[in-house]
């Protein structure tokens, strides 16, 4: 095989000669090395060896830069060799046992700047940026810009092809921005397939604006070197990619570029390294380690890390591996990359999930129905940084996993600080967790450590739930120093919420996060997130480190908690040292309800960064059952130099003993072509004061009978827990479902708060595939009514919001609907509005109210008038709503039809009709029926439903044949649907019994036989 590719417009000074001598040595060390002991360390040479001239470019303010693409493109899909996986292998089989299932409790510093940094349709976007001393430079896909440190930006969005020299029509994309604070420059890097190349720019002086550049191409011997990750270490710039998957452990797997001589823009050399015992799964991304910190390592041992799944085939565990690089410039061909360690379950790793979907890159849903985005599996996140500290090294690093063994995926962050106690020795798990503390996906993370040791974590939170939705949005959480290990402990702080859904499968591909080179405390952070068609990069500048010497406050109450109280509650708070010196005999009060302050002192002493808890001799007394007290606990330091943070204010609750409720119906969900046995879960929570089990739970479709089952398990205090019904439900018939769930629960003392309502669809089309990401086409804002549906997301074309609903009075005839598009075409871009009312789901012709009107202008309202028919059926019908631009494939009017471009909705609306009074609801409009609820169990409970839109509280009462009354009640309308009621006869003889519903004026009289 050909080991050297020696190119000879850029040829080193080596002989044909020597290069068949390295050829045949490398050989014979492979060839050894299969037949030595499956436990020996395995290492390999150079497989590539290549070098690059310098092109030197003049600085970016001295020339004119070239707009960045501005069209929707899938940039460079990522390379995928063979999965591995092997169904049903590898740990864990139950929960990840490094699992942080609760969030922080520090405060969090807000953001001290956050800014967006690109805006693109580009798919992905790989943001990526770093800060220097005084300034930040950015890259995304294709293009660079650079802000001040206050996020102004002084050079506009550029094509990476404006650098110049070697980037001269190059804007292939895979951009890494980074600073290398031992030389004072900044690089920016992509990759070419013109031929294919790795290409660096790297500046001359720290100014990136105002100095030149010297541009390189390191040619990668014939295959493209996919998802570059590029680190500085003293004696090189080392870049892993993901390359030649299926033969990573003998091709070209990590770049190492000369670093000393790039750094003067001389020629430089570029050495290539497979990654010997490597397994991959398919895709994967290893990482080097990135010195920071201000002081940099010694030459050699640069250490190369990846993770490796016990999931994939030939991994007998899971765990860490490492290799170290020893590069020689003089003679490359020395070189060597050697396996160095593999951090096991014995040397503190434990077991994790990293592979979702057998390797696949669509995993992780979205609110709505836009595509399940790419949760970047077997992939060290960007970047893994290292410093140095007087008694050890450390480095910080991260991965997604899955904290769900179940078929079900769960995204978490696996996060690890290994520490290095002497130089070249061996690394150890000094840390590790993994970062899930609800039920959101987290997962895109990026890490790094400040110059006192604490940890900041940038990352992306989704959450699908119907109930709580969050579009791809980015936070940052951390820990310090001396905080319990494994725990990330400051509260999460919002960089920015995502506004839409992500069109695309494609996520990010990366974020990166840098410590600042100024104060080596603070963290840039930049990541992406959806506006619309609108891809966009945010950076969120934030600081875990103390901003004052003296500087203490409240953080929690640990106690009293919302539980079922006494009136003399004892009171602990935890005072936190918010400032760097050690403070002693500080103030403490609290008060309740803004009674009596309370004042004690706490005489201990507590280091900066660090808390206490403090427990007040005098008890609160919260014995109301039922009530919500309000405390607040503060410090009251007289050399405390920031106020801000001495205070909190809380509310805690005496709950009821016995209270639990419905919180969500999680399925079913709206869909296409619903079966006779859709599963029905709900989450119950435990709102009282007691754990409960055993807890009655139900739930109902329309009007039909009653599902009734129990919970067995127990659920705590303030927790919930997830219950599928065994009995599933019918929704085979096409049109709108209204979903009733609740709890049972014998004693409970707060029935507000037992059930939940939920409305579902069994459509008979859903026009999923429609394009409205490109260009804006479709719906972006509408209002009807009650209905006021903002800045709404592109998804996959189409969206479920009926549950979403207005009411819309027939007697009042005509109403406005209003809406806006982001497309600019006056011609083209249309709308059109049905309303389902015979309820089959079709949306027939007949049921069409608007027809093609012109949306004429992109970002602007446009109103549209139409009248419900006279006798339209009074209730709760779909409403669908489709725009987008006629010119191209798909018919607008057509209800099923997927358009090429353009978006469908479906909403909720109920008419009704003010100019019927009672006797007309009464006796024209409502339907009566009672039901035994279980006629083979013959307990004698029957279910009476009066289906109506009437919605004033009715008299229900029955008599026996001789003119008894047995039972006299109100009943109201709580749904909107009717009027139910359960009623229990099993104590009463057998016989006919006349049931009455109405006003004292005005019924429904009905009968019903009890066996």
């Amino acid at each position: 095989m050909t080991i050297f590719n020696v190119r000879n417009n850029k040829k080193l000074s080596w002989n044909h000669n020597m290069i068949k001598t390295i050829q045949y040595f490398t050989f014979f060390i492979l060839l050894f090395s299969l037949q030595v002991s499956a436990q020996k360390r395995e290492t390999s040479g150079p497989v590539y060896i290549d070098s690059a001239t310098a092109i030197p470019v003049s600085a970016v303010s001295a020339r004119k830069m070239k707009a960045p693409s501005t069209q929707y493109k899938l940039v460079n899909p990522r390379n995928r060799g063979i999965n591995t996986v092997v169904p049903g292998k590898g740990l864990p089989k139950t929960q990840d046992a490094a699992l942080q299932s609760k969030m922080g409790k520090l405060p969090a510093k807000t953001p001290i700047l956050s800014f967006d940094a690109a805006i693109t349709r580009a798919t992905p976007t790989d943001p990526t940026g770093a800060a220097g001393p005084n300034h930040y430079v950015n890259g995304y896909n294709s293009a660079f810009s650079i802000f001040d440190k206050n996020g102004n930006q002084i050079v506009p969005p550029a094509a990476l092809s404006s650098i110049g020299g070697e980037f001269t029509n190059e804007n292939l994309g895979d951009p890494i921005i980074v600073y290398d604070e031992f030389a004072d420059r900044f690089l920016i890097t992509q990759f070419s397939d013109t031929p294919e190349s790795f290409l660096v720019a790297v500046s001359q002086t720290s100014d990136p604006v105002n100095g030149g550049w010297d541009t390189y191409r390191f040619p990668t011997n014939g295959a493209l070197p996919d998802y570059p990750k590029i680190s500085v270490w003293s004696d090189g710039y080392y870049v892993t990619t993901n390359k030649n998957s299926n033969s990573a452990s003998t091709s070209q797997v990590v770049y190492v570029f000369e670093r000393d001589k790039m750094l003067i823009g001389e020629s430089a050399k570029v050495v290539s390294f497979p990654l010997p015992g490597v397994r991959t799964n398919g895709f994967y991304s290893p990482a080097g380690f990135h010195a920071m910190g201000g002081e940099m390592p010694p030459r050699g041992n640069s250490p190369i890390i990846f993770l490796q799944d016990d999931a994939w085939a030939g991994v007998s565990e899971d765990h860490l591996k490492l290799w170290n690089i020893n590069i020689d410039w003089n003679t490359p061909e020395n070189s060597t990359i050697a396996e160095s360690q593999e951090l096991g379950t014995n040397n503190g790793v434990s077991p994790f999930i990293a592979t979702f979907d057998g390797g696949a890159f669509s995993n992780l849903a979205q609110p709505g129905n836009a595509p399940d985005l790419d949760v970047l599996q077997a992939t060290m996140m960007y970047m893994t940084q290292y410093r140095r500290f007087p008694t050890y090294n450390t480095a910080v690093m991260n991965f997604a996993v899955d904290i769900d063994a179940t078929a079900a995926e769960h995204a978490g962050i696996r996060w690890y600080e290994l520490r290095q106690p002497s130089e070249g020795g061996p690394w150890s798990v000094y840390q590790e967790g993994t970062y899930a503390p609800d039920k959101s996906d987290r997962y895109s993370g990026s890490i790094g450590m400040d110059k006192n040791g604490n940890i900041g974590l940038g990352f992306t939170v989704l959450d699908d739930s119907p109930e709580t939705p969050i579009y791809p949005s980015i936070r940052y959480t951390g820990r310090f120093n001396n905080d319990p290990k494994g725990e990330m402990t400051v509260k999460e702080e919002v960089i920015i919420n995502g506004i839409s859904a992500d069109p695309s499968s494609r996520y990010g591909d990366y974020a990166h996060l840098t410590v600042d080179p100024a104060d080596d405390l603070t963290f840039w952070h930049n990541g992406e997130y959806f506006d619309g068609p609108d891809r966009k990069n945010r950076v969120g500048v934030f600081k875990l480190a103390p901003d004052f010497t003296n500087d203490v406050g409240i953080i929690a109450l640990v106690t009293p908690t919302n539980a079922t109280l006494t009136s003399s509650e004892v009171v602990t708070v935890t005072i936190r040292n918010f400032g760097i010196s050690s403070q002693t005999n500080i103030p403490v009060s609290y008060s309740v309800d803004g009674g009596t302050v309370i004042t004690e002192t706490f005489t201990g002493t507590i280091p900066g960064t660090s808390s206490v808890d403090f427990t007040f001799s005098t008890n609160a007394n919260l014995g109301t059952i039922g009530q919500n007290y309000t405390f607040v606990a503060s410090t009251n330091l007289d050399i405390d130099e920031n106020e801000n943070n001495d205070s909190l204010t809380i509310e805690v609750k005496n709950l009821f003993a016995k209270d639990v409720g419905i919180t969500s119906i999680d399925s079913p969900r709206t869909g296409l072509n619903l079966s006779a046995s859709e599963p029905v879960t709900v989450t119950i929570e435990n709102f009282g004061g007691e754990p409960q089990s055993n807890i009655p739970v139900a739930y109902r479709i329309g009007n039909n009978r009653k599902i009734n089952e129990v919970f067995p398990e127990t659920i705590p205090v303030g927790e919930n827990a997830v219950y599928t019904f065994s009995q599933t439900a019918n929704l085979s018939t096409s049109g709108r479902y209204l979903m009733f769930a609740e709890t049972r629960l014998e004693g409970d003392q707060d029935n507000t708060n037992d059930s939940k309502t939920k409305s579902v669809a069994n459509l008979n089309c859903i026009p999923v595939g429609s394009d409205c990401a490109s260009f804006g086409d479709g719906i972006s804002y509408f209002q009807l009514g009650d209905i006021l549906n903002e800045r709404i997301p592109c998804t996959n074309g189409y969206a479920d919001f009926i549950g979403f609903s207005t009411d819309l009075d027939r007697s009042t005839g005509t109403y406005t609907v209003t809406v806006k598009t982001l497309f600019d075409n006056p011609q083209d871009e249309k709308f059109s509005m049905w309303i389902d009312l015979n309820d089959n789901g079709a949306f027939d012709d007949s049921e069409i109210l608007i027809s093609a009107q012109n949306l004429a202008a992109a970002n602007t309202a446009f109103s549209f008038d139409f009248t419900l028919p006279k006798d339209a059926p009074l209730g709760q019908h779909l409403l669908r709503v489709r725009a987008g631009d006629t010119s191209f494939g798909g018919d607008l009017n057509n209800p099923c039809s997927v358009m090429d471009f353009g978006t469908t909705h479906d909403y909720t609306v109920r008419i009704t009709d003010s100019d019927l009074n009672i006797d007309d609801f009464l006796l024209n409009e409502a339907s009566l029926e009672i039901i035994e609820q279980n006629p083979e169990a013959k307990d004698g409970v029957y279910r009476v439903f009066l289906e109506t839109q009437f919605n004033q509280p009715l008299r229900i009462t029955i008599h026996n044949l001789l003119g008894q009354k047995l039972i006299e009640n109100q009943v109201d309308n709580t749904n909107g649907q009717g009027y139910l009621y359960e009623i229990d006869m099993s104590y009463a003889a057998s016989g006919v019994y006349l049931l009455r519903i109405g006003t004292r004026d005005v019924g429904i009289v009905k009968r019903f036989l009890v066996k």
